[in-house]
C-alpha cells in the first residue's frame, strides 16, 4: 500500500467515526431534550443542533459516498452503545442539566478537534474537495461551544433560581 492510499484509509475511517460521533450526539441531546424544557433558551438551541448534526450527518455521507463508500453500520452500533453507557453515568440527578451541558461543552471541544484532524487528513489524502464542507461543520460545532460557554452562568444561575423556589 502506498502512502497516499494509506492516507486516504485513514481518512475515510475518519469519516465513518465522525459520522457515528454525530449519531451519537443525536442520539444524545434527543435523549436529554425533554429535561432541559425548564430552560427554554438552551431547549431551543438544543433543539437546533439536532438539525445541525444531522445536517452534518448527511454531509458526511455524502463525501463518503464520494469516495465510493458509507458509514459503518458496525461502527455506529458501537458508539452507540458506548453512548447509551455514558448515558447511564449521568442519570437523572437535581443538576443534571449543569452535568449535561458541562458534559455538551467537553463533547463540542471533541468534535471541533475531529474536524480539524479531519481537515488535515483530506489534504494529505489529496482530497482537497472535501475541506470545505468539513470547515463549515468545524465552525458550527465553533459557534456551538462558543454559545455553551457564553450561556453557562447563565443557565446556572437559572438552575440555582429554580432550586431556590423548590
Amino acid at each position: 500500500m502506498t502512502g497516499s492510499e494509506r492516507a486516504k484509509e485513514i481518512y475515510l475511517t475518519g469519516l465513518r467515526n465522525q459520522h457515528g460521533v454525530e449519531a451519537q450526539a443525536i442520539e444524545t441531546i434527543e435523549r436529554e431534550l425533554d429535561r432541559m424544557e425548564p430552560y427554554p433558551e438552551l431547549h431551543a438551541r438544543m433543539k437546533e443542533e439536532i438539525i445541525r448534526s444531522k445536517t452534518q450527518q448527511a454531509r458526511l455521507e455524502t463525501l463518503l459516498s464520494g469516495h465510493g463508500t458509507s458509514p459503518s453500520a458496525t461502527k455506529e452500533m458501537v458508539t452507540s452503545i458506548v453512548g447509551k453507557v455514558a448515558g447511564v453515568v449521568h442519570l437523572p440527578a437535581s443538576d443534571e442539566v449543569i452535568k449535561n451541558l458541562l458534559a455538551a461543552i467537553g463533547y463540542k471541544a471533541y468534535e471541533v478537534g475531529s474536524y480539524k484532524a479531519l481537515i488535515t487528513m483530506a489534504k494529505a489524502a489529496g482530497a482537497d474537495g472535501d475541506v470545505q464542507s468539513l470547515e463549515q461543520s468545524m465552525h458550527e460545532e465553533m459557534e456551538m461551544a462558543e454559545w455553551q460557554l457564553n450561556h453557562l452562568p447563565r443557565i446556572v444561575e437559572a438552575f440555582i433560581s429554580r432550586t431556590e423556589t423548590k
